[in-house]
């Protein structure tokens, strides 16, 4: 199944891309309400990866302990409520969460410590990606911010070792960038972004669908990107390889 993960600095419509996804489920974590009209969760408050996960009880600013409950729950009441799990899972963001661990390793650890949760925390977070969601079938759409780093180009936010290892864009072979204008980046460490997808051009745009009329106008070869059809393709290229190769 497909695993992509979508780079792009803030602001830069990244969240708006999941309008075209079919039967998708949101874990939204990025600071703001979420908006689009597709089934979703959001965590307003961190603990850790398992609690995220898992669910839990968690206790607030003023002292409050509340249970929450966490992903595989909500996707139990998706099940419940559309007869099926989602087709894709979008966790919106993976550099938020990023954030969350540090800041909660920083604050709770000390000394080594404070790297050995952290690795934990990362850990906790990847196996939930691989072997539950797309080892069971599911496609998985992580959302993650960039900043500009004078030396490395784009670079994702975090630190330590999971940043200078790429954070997420180590772990894919489909990762692309929208940037502030509207344009999908496929090609380019330097931007962030791969593919294995050779039919696919270098760069694409995306659609204004809050306002068409300002959108760019393109060649007759050209398409606007389509997150469901760009999923579709690396779901079908994985099949064709599979088909031909796997011993």
């Amino acid at each position: 199944m497909a695993k992509v993960l979508i780079n792009g600095k803030s602001g830069t419509g990244k969240t708006s891309l999941l309008r075209s996804l079919r039967n998708a489920f949101v874990v939204s974590r990025d600071g703001k309400q979420f908006s689009l009209p597709i089934p979703h969760m959001t965590i307003p408050i961190y603990t850790d990866m398992r609690t995220v996960i898992h669910g839990g009880t968690v206790t607030d600013s003023e002292g409050n302990a509340e249970k929450v409950p966490g992903i595989f729950d909500k996707l139990e009441a998706y099940n419940e409520k559309f007869g099926e799990y989602p087709e894709t899972v979008v966790i919106d963001s993976v550099s938020k969460l990023m954030q969350d661990a540090i800041d909660s390793s920083n604050l709770n650890f000390t000394n080594f410590d404070i790297h050995s949760n952290l690795a934990k925390e990362i850990a906790t977070l990847t196996s939930f990606v691989q072997e539950d969601l797309v080892a069971n079938g599911v496609n998985v759409v992580l959302i993650n911010h960039v900043m500009d780093n004078e030396k490395n180009g784009l670079v994702p936010v975090g630190q330590g070792k999971f940043r200078d290892k790429g954070g997420f864009y180590g772990e894919v072979d489909h990762s692309l960038l929208i940037t502030d204008n509207f344009k999908i980046i496929h090609r380019g460490a330097a931007n962030q972004a791969r593919t294995l997808l050779d039919d696919l051009p270098d760069t694409q745009y995306v659609e204004n669908t809050v306002n068409p009329s300002k959108s760019r106008k393109l060649k007759e070869d050209e398409s606007y990107f389509n997150l469901q059809e760009y999923i579709d393709k690396v779901n079908n290229h994985g099949n064709d390889v599979a088909d031909k190769y796997e011993l």
